[in-house]
């Protein structure tokens, strides 16, 4: 037995659309930082607690942000990156999704080689992630930013 609707049976759900303003607030960045220090001295062992502090308390004061992490290698040099486990695990949460934006105090604190930082950097842009450096104050989302590294 089938059933036939006529007009007057048929319900109709209207969805009102949304501002951009009520779009973005449901959608907040994942905002990860990544910090390193490439010794164990003692001054470098307070630049990378202070950077910890800094990016935590910057994301977390941010309302269109989620923390997605503060990842840091402490006495680690810059130039491979297969030799730090947490750059390598952010860059492994980075292709699963779960971020969408690095920030870092330079360029040089993300990779000291320059071709791992080209590297990563083109495959994090091409999953649309942003590294941001506040030194050099530019986001490798930018067109330009990677004739500036």
């Amino acid at each position: 037995m089938t059933e036939t609707l006529t007009q007057n049976d048929m319900r109709i759900v209207v969805i009102p659309t949304k501002s951009r303003e009520e779009i973005k607030q449901t959608k907040r960045l994942r905002v990860a930082a990544y910090c390193r220090v490439s010794t164990d001295d003692e001054e470098q062992k307070t630049s990378y607690k202070a950077q910890i502090e800094y990016y935590t308390e910057k994301i977390n004061k941010n309302p269109e942000w989620q923390m997605a992490g503060i990842f840091a290698d402490e006495g680690i040099s810059g130039t491979q990156a297969k030799k730090r486990p947490e750059f390598l695990k952010m860059i492994r949460l980075c292709r699963q999704g779960k971020i969408d934006l690095i920030l870092t105090k330079s360029f040089s604190r993300f990779a000291r080689n320059t071709v791992d930082s080209v590297d990563y950097i083109r495959e994090l842009r091409a999953l649309g992630i942003g590294v941001v450096s506040e030194k050099e104050n530019m986001n490798t989302l930018n067109e330009d930013s990677e004739m500036l590294i």
